[in-house]
C-alpha cells in the first residue's frame, strides 16, 4: 500500500476563509431595502433580518470552530480537503435558505430545508473530525475535546428534531428558533474548549 500524502492546512484554510466571507457579503447583499425611510418599513422587514441574524451567526459559528480546530491540525489528506468541499457546497446555500425562509416565514418547507442544512452541516463536520483525528495522533486530546461527538452532533440532531416535530405540529418558526438555540449553544461551548 503506498504511503499517504499529508498536507498542510494553510491553503485549506484560506480557501475556507475566503468562501465564509463570500457567503457573508452575498447575505448582506440579499437583505431588502425598505419601501420608505420609516420605522414601519424597517419593521417589516423584521423576518429578514431575523433570518440574516441567524445566518450570519452560522457563519461567524463555524469560521470559529473551523478555526479553533485547525489551530491544532498541523496536516490534512485528500479525503479532509474533499469533505471540506461537500461542507462548503452545503454550507454555500445558506444565503438562498435564508431568503427563502425570509420570504416564506410560516411556511414548513422552507424552514424544514434550512434546519436541514444545518443537519447535512453538522454530520460531514463529524466525519471530518473523525479523519482530522485518525491523523493527528499528537493532538488527538485537545482535539477528541474539541469535536467531542455527543457535544457536536447529537444534541444539535435532538434540538432540531424537536424543532421538526414543532414544525409539523404548525409552528413552521420553531425550526430557525432551533438553529439559533444551537447556534448559541455551540458558541458557548466552543468559548470553554
Amino acid at each position: 500500500m503506498a504511503e499517504e500524502n499529508f498536507m498542510e492546512t494553510g491553503r485549506l484554510e484560506a480557501f475556507y476563509d475566503a468562501i465564509i466571507a463570500i457567503i457573508v457579503t452575498v447575505l448582506v447583499l440579499e437583505l431588502p431595502q425598505p419601501a420608505t425611510a420609516s420605522l414601519a418599513s424597517l419593521w417589516a422587514l423584521k423576518t429578514s433580518y431575523f433570518a440574516y441574524v441567524i445566518s450570519f451567526l452560522v457563519c461567524a459559528n463555524l469560521w470559529q470552530y473551523h478555526h479553533l480546530i485547525y489551530n491544532h491540525v498541523d496536516r490534512i489528506n485528500t479525503k479532509i480537503i474533499w469533505q471540506n468541499i461537500v461542507l462548503m457546497f452545503v454550507f454555500s446555500l445558506v444565503p438562498y435558505l435564508t431568503i427563502f425562509v425570509a420570504n416564506h416565514p410560516n411556511e414548513f418547507i422552507p424552514q424544514a430545508l434550512y434546519g436541514l442544512d444545518f443537519i447535512i452541516v453538522d454530520i460531514i463536520l463529524y466525519y471530518m473530525a473523525k479523519s482530522l483525528l485518525e491523523i493527528n495522533r499528537e493532538n488527538e486530546e485537545y482535539l477528541k475535546s474539541a469535536l467531542n461527538v455527543r457535544e457536536a452532533l447529537y444534541i444539535p440532531l435532538i434540538i432540531f428534531f424537536i424543532g421538526f416535530i414543532i414544525a409539523l405540529l404548525g409552528y413552521p418558526i420553531a425550526i430557525i428558533i432551533c438553529c439559533l438555540i444551537t447556534i448559541i449553544r455551540t458558541l458557548y461551548i466552543s468559548l470553554k474548549v
